[in-house]
């Protein structure tokens, strides 16, 4: 959530992106909820997403990135190497490239690609990974045209908040270009309860809240968030209600 009335809330771009009824509203909304963090360059790359159709595959699909630096990519075959999209695969929370270049030991070549990618304008870059029923199937780069120090107010995102973001957008954009419905629920899905209470989570709601909405205890809601993260195999909500939708679970 964010922290002033003055701020575009959470609950605010998830009504917003449910509304969107076209990619170029959904990105605009993204952008705007970003800003506010200090990122002003976005790119989503579509990886393996057996539910959206092929065309919406491959990096930048909605972005504007500089279009130098995503020639540079494509012509040094630099997803065979790139050290973040490397990382991401085995990881379901957003990572902040500066971080994770100061604590991994780096091939040159992999040095190179990030101090391109700071030559060509993206700085404090992180990227949040988006997981679906077969694997990594998306993930979401966000940077800044100028470099920020450490006393400038955005600097230290709140990653958590960025994967909720993340989520929250890309399965607006599975709505709008999924080539079919999602799957049903397997025999070993959520009971539907379960799915309800979910549903809510998506739409931002906490625990507390949830317990009002559907008139229950705060208690039997953690109980059911504890049974729901088991089955999702996930450890926190962002990942449980990404795995859900993709699952076919709940529908964004």
């Amino acid at each position: 959530m964010f922290d002033t009335a003055q701020r575009y809330q959470f609950e605010d771009f998830v009504t917003d992106t449910r509304q969107a009824g076209a990619d170029a509203d959904l990105f605009r909304l993204l952008k705007r909820a970003v800003a506010q963090h200090g990122y002003d360059r976005l790119s989503l790359w579509v990886i393996d997403d057996p539910d959206l159709p092929q065309r919406v595959h491959g990096r930048g699909v909605l972005h504007n990135f500089p279009e130098e630096l995503r020639d540079y990519y494509k012509e040094n075959n630099c997803d065979s190497y790139d050290p973040v999209m490397q990382a991401l695969k085995t990881r379901t929370a957003s990572l902040d490239w500066e971080d994770h270049e100061r604590h991994s030991n780096y091939r040159p070549v992999q040095t190179r690609l990030y101090n391109v990618a700071r030559e060509g304008g993206l700085h404090n870059g992180v990227s949040t990974p988006v997981w679906g029923r077969t694997g990594l199937i998306a993930s979401l780069g966000l940077a800044s045209a100028e470099r920020r120090d450490a006393t400038h107010p955005a600097t230290g995102a709140n990653l958590d908040l960025i994967a909720a973001l993340t989520a929250q957008f890309y399965l607006s954009y599975k709505r709008l270009n999924a080539q079919a419905p999602s799957p049903r629920a397997r025999a070993a899905g959520v009971t539907p309860k379960e799915a309800e209470i979910l549903s809510w989570v998506a739409a931002g709601k906490t625990d507390a809240e949830i317990a009002v909405i559907l008139n229950i205890s705060r208690n039997t809601v953690d109980t059911h968030m504890r049974h729901i993260f088991a089955r999702l195999d996930a450890h926190n909500r962002v990942t449980a209600v990404v795995r859900a939708i993709a699952e076919g679970l709940i529908r964004p």
